[in-house]
């Protein structure tokens, strides 16, 4: 009998995210990372391909995210509040074969010019949310993998700006700090509670992405609470909710995020694709290639009129050298630290697709 916990990509990057950071604000969007990753994956071989399915997928599934990223880049396409982007930048000649698979995600493949042609994408496939992505090239560097993912759209129930209130909120290290709170009461909530916390699902007014509060029990650390999480647990979360009253007390935020990514990913297994020796020969010729960083930034904004969220993921290629039921209303108060999944449920793949996680310590 296998007593091996099951795993999957998009909570087990989140836990290694806010392990990187536990004592500050921390978005992440697990998408927007999966995609120039698994876009990788098809031009790896050997140990180096084999690292990339076990950590990109789901234990119970090996392949469920890497050979479905088709699926789920239609589901997010189909969706007219969010884009998506995937581009592939560069110096050397990418195989034929490789740039068959990329056509059914509309990868954008052009050379690798400068820091301006680069930024100059960001900024364009974000809505301008994010400018930039990188400083300098590095002369070594021969292909960049990009991804872009842009939201934007109306609370289903907008909220009342003239209830919005200057309210105190209770950071983890105990002090207090005042913050714009929002209000809003319905009578139809998408609630759930338990014990160990509170969630309640916000509808959009077109996208059919909902954004999922979750606010642990006061006697619980936040980083605790996500990071003691099983598969089975989180995923429920999203998917074992009614119709409750509830009255919500949510912060108005707006926070902009950077995170290199490479330890991360080591930690979770993948290693090789970070050596000299890995082989990328699906996709290039060109030897060695090897990954040198993967980055990404994020733009984060809820208010009382709805969200506005962007990713971009940079992974950077190099080589050694150029020449190589209780009628009384639910309280739901997020005075203290809480989380937002902003999800979209993939009916291809019957999976819930993390489109952006952010853990507020501090709005």
């Amino acid at each position: 009998m296998n007593t091996t916990p099951l795993k999957d990509f998009q909570l087990e990057i989140i836990k290694e995210a806010i392990k990187n950071d536990l004592s500050n604000n921390v978005v992440i969007s697990p998408i927007s990372l999966l995609f120039p990753l698994a876009i990788l994956s098809k031009g790896a071989k050997g140990q180096n391909l084999s690292e990339f399915q076990n950590v990109l997928n789901d234990s119970a599934n090996k392949n469920i995210y890497t050979e479905n990223l088709n699926v789920i880049y239609n589901t997010i396409k189909n969706d007219e509040c969010l884009k998506i982007a995937n581009a592939i930048l560069t110096k050397v000649k990418v195989n034929a074969p490789f740039i068959q698979k990329g056509k059914s995600l509309n990868i954008q493949f052009d050379a690798l010019k400068d820091v301006q042609q680069v930024n100059a994408w960001v900024k364009e496939k974000t809505n301008g949310k994010i400018n930039k992505i990188i400083d300098q090239i590095d002369p070594l560097c021969i292909m960049m993998i990009l991804n872009a993912l842009y939201f934007h759209d109306d609370w289903k129930n907008k909220l009342d700006i003239r209830k919005t209130k200057l309210e105190t909120f209770y950071l983890s290290d105990q002090k207090e700090k005042k913050v714009n709170l929002m209000y809003h009461f319905s009578k139809n909530a998408i609630y759930f509670q338990n014990a160990k916390f509170q969630a309640i699902k916000l509808l959009y007014n077109t996208s059919k992405i909902s954004a999922t509060i979750v606010l642990p029990d006061k006697s619980i650390n936040i980083n605790d609470f996500i990071l003691n999480m099983n598969t089975h647990e989180f995923f429920n979360i999203f998917h074992n909710m009614k119709t409750e009253e509830v009255e919500l007390y949510l912060p108005k935020i707006k926070l902009e995020t950077s995170m290199v990514l490479n330890q991360m990913l080591d930690q979770l297994g993948l290693k090789e694709a970070f050596k000299e020796s890995a082989d990328f020969s699906s996709l290039t010729k060109h030897k060695p290639i090897y990954i040198s960083n993967v980055n990404q930034k994020t733009y984060f904004e809820m208010d009382e009129k709805g969200t506005t969220a962007a990713a971009v993921t940079s992974v950077t290629m190099k080589t050694l050298s150029i020449n190589s039921i209780n009628k009384i209303p639910y309280v739901m108060r997020c005075d203290r630290p809480y989380l937002i999944f902003l999800t979209q449920y993939c009916p291809g793949i019957k999976k819930t697709l993390i489109l952006f996680c952010a853990k507020i310590e501090n709005p």
